[in-house]
Parts: C-alpha cells; structure tokens; sequence
C-alpha cells in the first residue's frame, strides 16, 4: 500500500503547505547574505557575541542538565519505591507544566528579594522544565523487563555496572528525547530569560529589531542559533544511539516490584519531594493568589474590557491557529503514511527541522515577506495564523501518526471500488474515522497557542492584547497584580494539555 504512486491532488496539496515552512530558512540566508561578509565577520567576533553564546550555552547546559537530574531521581523514586505521599508526589511532579515559565518568573521576581540574572534563570527554568524530563523516564520504566538486571547481577556484576550497562541503554531514547527538548527549549526561550535579565541570543534578536529594526543584524544572530540548534539536534542523535531495544512479545516483560522504603529513607525522600513541589508550585501559585488580592497596581484589575479583550483575542487567534494547523496536517501525514517516497519522507520531516528554529526567527521572517511582497496582512491576524501553524504543525503531525497507523490499509481501496475519487474517500471516509486523533490534535495545538509569546509579541498590532502579551507587558512595567489575571487565565488553559499528557501520552 506504501509503494502507489502519490496522486496528483495529494502532490499538490504537500507541496502547497511544504512551500511556506521554507521562508524561514529563505529569510535568514537573504538577511545574512545582505549584511556582508566583512561586517558578517566583524559581527560575530566581536565580545559581544562572545558574551551572548557563552549566556545562551550556560543556560541551555546547566538547566538541561539539572532537569534531567531532577527527572531521573523523580522518575526513579516513584516507580521503584513506596513511601507516604507518593500518589500525591507523582501527580504534582508534572504540575510545574501547567505554569508557563514566563508566568513562574514574573511570580519570583515579584518577591520581595530579586531572583535574577543566571542563577535565578537556572533555578526557576530548571524547576519548569524537570517535567519534561520526569514523564517520559517514568514510563520508559513501567515497561523495564527487570530480567536484563537480574542477568547482570548474576553474572557478578556491582548495582551501578547494572545500572550503566543493562539499564541506561533502555533509557537513553527516553532520556535523549528530554535532552532534546529541553535544551531545544532553552536555545529559544526569550519570555523568561527577558523577565530575568539574561542576555541570550533571543534577547539580542528582538533588541535588534525592537530598538533598531536592523533585520540584517537580527538574521545574523538567528543563522548562529539555528547552527546551534543543529548541532543539538546531531548531538542528540549521537547519544541515542542506533541500538534497537526491544522484546519479542508483549507477555515477556516482567516488572519490577515496588519496595517499601524505611522510615529512615522516607524523611529525606518526602522532604525532597516537598522541596520541588513547594519551589516550582506552591510559590507561583501562592504570589498569584497574593497579587489578586492585593499589589501597588491593583486597581489595574479593574480593568475588566481589557482583560475580555485580551481573553477573546486568545481564544479567536488559537482557534483559527489550530484549525489552520489539523487541516495542513492531515494530507501531510497521509501522504507519508499511505504514499511513501522521497518527497512525502521530506515534507513530512521539514516542520521538525523548522521546530527547532526560534518564534522570533519565523516572526522575523513573516515580518520581512509580509512588508516586502504582502503589506496588506502585514500585522493583522493573518500574519499571526501562518506563524502558530509553522510553530506548532509538528505537535498536530504526531498526534494524527497514532490514529492514521491504526486504520487498515485496505480501506481506500474498498471506498474506491465502489467508483468514488481519492479526495471523497479521504473526507468522507478516512477523516470521520480518526475523528478522535483530529480532536486531539486541534485541543493540544489550541491549548499551546494561547499561552504561546514570543511570534505574538513581535507579529501582533501594538494596539492588540492577547493574554500571554498582556502578563509580559504588565510584568516589564512591574505592574504585578494588573498581570495576575491574565496569568491565572493561562494557568487554567495550561493545565488542560498536562491533563492529556499524563493521562493519554505517558500513560
């Protein structure tokens, strides 16, 4: 079934929503090409970029690095030990996802004491990161076989050679995908970092364009970010590795038993889960509640117009954002599911390639096009739409994957001999039956559009609000409280995909 030849409509239809995921990597070869290659060369030696490569790999290092740390020793206590509060611990390690890390930053440095600059950074996006690291380690353990570990032990073996030589392998895909992503992350995280303080490579890019509107300048920087971003992605490969790990049935596996921890072991184990849940939830949710109720800006709340507003723009853009993202989605993965050759493999793999460049490169690229060769959708809601569904597109790809993998192959086929057209089998038989993928898709796309900031920020008129703009503006003019019910609002929607995360994806 993967060997037909793709049809004419399909072709047309991939090339069409491939085109555009393009113009980012356009934009920045065009702009980087404008600049020179003398004042190109003088750009990036001079301290400055120095300073902005050392802030941006320190960061992305040292917070990867403790989220991992953190997930594994979370992962590892949950599944492997019992101890007093561990049903409550392991719902509330993956709370910290559901506060946006722009939203815990304004929380912490709202204290009375300055949690700034590096270190603040590295504590407050490590403790919203460890998640990512906790959920996809903890299920990679329920499917441990415990027999690797006892054949290791058998054969003379110490617990950390085990641990090195027969456990680690069957965790490095999990492990190397948090690595990833979360380093992915830091690379490209700019509302944060611009909270804090912190210089990176996503502040000078938006100073660039912010202050001076030098493109030129601001593509310079981009083409760095994007080399780095490759080079993580090839390192991550790397320490995947290309071993297959497997078993040959789904009977085989045997878990580990679950031991009870003494009452020793538990004080310290209670108090470190108590530790992260009171610092990554129990502070930002508790100054949230403080600035509702009071703050030097709290008539700002008032504002009530302004807050609907804000909220209605949010749901009106991410809807359409979403809906625009499913729709190109659908023949994507079709294609490379059902019609696999070059171009399909391709197209199917470009919008993860473009996943790992940052919102504001593709603002930055939309802003360049849209002046240049479109000016009437230049800042309108438009502009807005194309850049959620470059941003987001991969998360709806592999959500349908599942549901389009599970039909049978032979489906069309039946719908064609009866003399219908392709396209009339896809909609009215294909689409009805993955109808639960295609509504799981456009929830998760929905839901992280509205708390998404840095292609809002930049791509949105200065007159126009969304909730995610409207806690960063309030939060640059220290205006608290006026942020607050903005960021609650967030929280709220946040908490919904974490819901469908943990209950449906690590599961």
């Amino acid at each position: 079934m993967q060997n037909r030849s793709l049809p004419l409509w399909l072709s047309l239809t991939t090339l069409l929503i491939g085109l555009p995921l393009l113009l980012p990597f356009l934009y920045v070869s065009l702009r980087t090409y404008d600049v020179g290659w003398v004042r190109s060369a003088e750009l990036l030696f001079r301290p400055r970029m120095w300073d902005l490569l050392q802030n941006t790999l320190l960061l992305m290092g040292c917070v990867t690095s403790v989220a991992i740390v953190l997930g594994i020793i979370s992962a590892f206590l949950l599944e492997r030990f019992d101890f007093f509060g561990k049903s409550f611990f392991q719902t509330a390690m993956t709370l910290p996802l559901c506060i946006p890390a722009f939203v815990s930053c304004f929380t912490w440095i709202s204290l009375t004491f300055r949690v700034e600059g590096f270190w603040g950074s590295i504590m407050i996006l490590s403790l919203s990161s460890f998640p990512l690291a906790y959920l996809p380690v903890s299920a990679t353990l329920k499917r441990l076989d415990r027999s690797l570990e006892e054949v290791s032990l058998s054969l003379g073996k110490t617990r950390w050679q085990t641990f090195f030589h027969a456990i680690l392998p069957q965790l490095k895909p999990a492990i190397g995908s948090s690595i990833l992503l979360i380093a992915l992350h830091m690379l490209v995280e700019f509302g944060a970092v611009s909270i804090l303080n912190y210089d990176t490579f996503t502040t000078a890019i938006y100073q660039e364009y912010e202050m001076s509107f030098n493109n030129s300048t601001a593509a310079l920087l981009s083409a760095v970010l994007m080399a780095i971003c490759g080079i993580v992605v090839l390192a991550e490969s790397q320490f995947r590795g290309k071993a297959k790990l497997f078993h040959s049935g789904k009977g085989v596996t045997r878990p580990y038993p679950v031991k009870k921890l003494s009452t020793i072991w538990q004080l310290p184990v209670i108090g470190f889960f108590s530790s992260l849940f009171a610092l990554s939830i129990v502070v930002p949710f508790g100054m949230l509640v403080y600035w509702l109720i009071v703050g030097n800006s709290h008539d700002n709340i008032t504002d009530f117009a302004a807050f609907f507003e804000a909220f209605s723009h949010s749901l009106m853009i991410s809807a359409m954002g979403a809906v625009l993202t499913v729709v190109c989605a659908l023949p994507l993965v079709w294609a490379a599911v059902r019609y696999r050759n070059w171009l399909t493999v391709w197209i199917d793999r470009l919008p993860y390639l473009l996943h790992a460049v940052p919102g504001l490169v593709i603002a930055l690229s939309l802003i360049y096009f849209s002046v240049n060769y479109a000016r009437p959708v230049y800042q309108t809601f438009i502009v807005v739409v194309v850049a959620y569904f470059m941003l987001y597109l991969p998360m709806a790809q592999t959500t349908l994957r599942s549901s389009l993998e599970q039909l049978p192959q032979n489906m069309e086929k039946v719908g064609q001999s009866l003399g219908r057209s392709p396209v009339y089998v896809f909609y009215t038989l294909v689409v009805p039956t993955i109808l639960p993928g295609i509504t799981a898709a456009f929830a998760l796309v929905f839901l992280n559009l509205m708390k998404e900031l840095t292609a809002t920020l930049l791509l949105t008129a200065n007159d126009v609000q969304t909730l995610s703009t409207a806690v960063w503006e309030y939060t640059s003019d220290a205006q608290y409280a006026a942020a607050t019910p903005y960021a609650f609002m967030l929280v709220i929607f946040s908490a919904i995909p974490v819901f469908l995360l943990k209950k449906y994806a690590f599961k």
